[in-house]
């Protein structure tokens, strides 16, 4: 059953709540990348990890989407969307159990590796599915929310801690997180079961008929949304703390506002097509273009926290935009992981590369350079957005199925 071609013989509660577990278990699979930051004073303090080694262990999940997850696309593309959940799914739960349970360097590390891999195959293949199971008006809102895992996913990190560590040891934080991630990706697994998948595994044209130029410019507009959110939440609390303008509220309390943009964008994608959402997200750029100098020069806290606010919730809706856009913009003979795996990996290297490049221009030109520098990125996101535009009618998505490139 191809899920595109949805009616109302097909049930809906059954793709309801398969939906709603794979978007919880994919905020508990961010979780999993954002839980060694509360832990970093434990390793360095009680494990006898350098303060390098403990900013390692909380980045190898994120540089192996970097690395890899292009090929993982292609690589879940040939076994199947199921079959590639169920392997990160153990895979995830069976590193994070060991982390847990690890007292040693080498087997932390190595814990962490496993968890590594089975996070990269989660993070292309439960979006894939996502996209695959729902019926065309859902598609774009259900991945506009999806875009908003990894914050979700470390908000959620950072709140379990807050509530446990006081009491409890870190072991039991670890193996709580993971515990929670395991009963939600097993819920989501037998959901997903009983639901058909619209192509099976391998049948699609891999890489060579995914890399559409759309695909290629939105996975490189992705990126620079990526430098650009990474950057401001990496660098933002040392503003505030510096001599700066100060903001109203904390840089924790604008980095929750980030769910507004994503949930606005799924209102708002509702029944559209690429066009529709590739016009969206040249707004959210361009909003983040007018307000990331204000936020960081103003010297008046209400304009200021304005500003900031309106660039955070802007970069949401951008990274929305986009992943809504995915499977309306993969051509008809390639695949969506594939396409999914590109952008990803396009955003891991924004992850990696974005905060020391903004921090050499924080250094050389102060916290105005700051502001000009994400100013910039976005405009750069921007442009890579426009020629989609011409290729794609603001217009509704087809109701016989989501509308692909030739």
């Amino acid at each position: 059953m191809n899920s595109d071609s949805f009616s109302p013989s097909h049930a809906i509660a059954p793709r309801l709540a398969a939906i709603v577990f794979i978007l919880l278990a994919g905020v508990l699979t961010g979780a999993q990348l954002g839980k060694i930051a509360p832990l970093i004073p434990w390793y360095r303090n009680e494990v006898g990890f350098s303060l390098v080694e403990a900013g390692w262990l909380a980045a190898i999940l994120g540089i192996f989407i970097a690395l890899a997850a292009l090929p993982a696309g292609w690589f879940i593309d040939r076994i199947g969307l199921k079959r590639s959940i169920l392997t990160g799914a153990l895979l995830l739960a069976a590193g994070g159990i060991a982390l847990a349970l690890a007292e040693t360097p080498v087997a932390i590390f190595a814990a962490r590796l496993v968890e590594a891999v089975g996070y990269l195959a989660l993070c292309v293949a439960l979006p894939a599915i996502l996209a695959d199971i729902s019926p065309v008006n859902w598609k774009g809102p259900v991945l506009a929310i999806w875009s908003g895992f990894v914050p979700l996913g470390f908000a959620t990190s950072d709140f379990i801690a807050l509530a446990m560590l006081p009491l409890y040891a870190p072991p039991a934080y670890l193996l709580v997180m993971v515990l929670l991630f395991a009963v939600l990706a097993a819920g989501a697994l037998w959901l997903v079961s009983g639901i058909a998948v619209s192509a099976p595994a391998g049948a699609t044209g891999g890489v060579s008929n995914t890399l559409s130029l759309p695909v290629v410019l939105v996975a490189v507009a992705f990126g620079a949304f990526v430098v650009l959110s990474v950057s401001m939440f990496t660098f933002m609390p040392t503003f505030v703390a510096g001599d700066g303008a100060h903001f109203l509220i904390s840089a924790g309390v604008v980095a929750l506002s980030v769910p507004v943009g994503n949930i606005l964008a799924s209102v708002l994608v509702r029944g559209r097509g690429a066009g529709y959402m590739a016009r969206l997200a040249v707004f959210g750029f361009a909003v983040s273009a007018a307000t990331a100098v204000p936020a960081f020069t103003l010297a008046d806290p209400v304009l200021a926290t304005v500003s900031v606010l309106a660039l955070a919730i802007s970069g949401a809706l951008v990274a929305s935009a986009q992943f809504a856009a995915i499977p309306f913009i993969t051509p008809r003979d390639g695949s969506v992981p594939v396409a999914i795996g590109l952008v990803c990996q396009a955003g891991g290297l924004g992850t990696v590369f974005g905060p020391p490049l903004a921090a050499s221009v924080v250094e050389a030109f102060g916290w105005s350079g700051f502001g000009w520098f994400l100013s910039a990125v976005a405009v750069a996101g921007l442009a890579c957005m426009l020629p989609i535009l011409s290729r794609y009618p603001a217009a509704k998505a087809s109701a016989a199925g989501a509308p692909r490139a030739p």
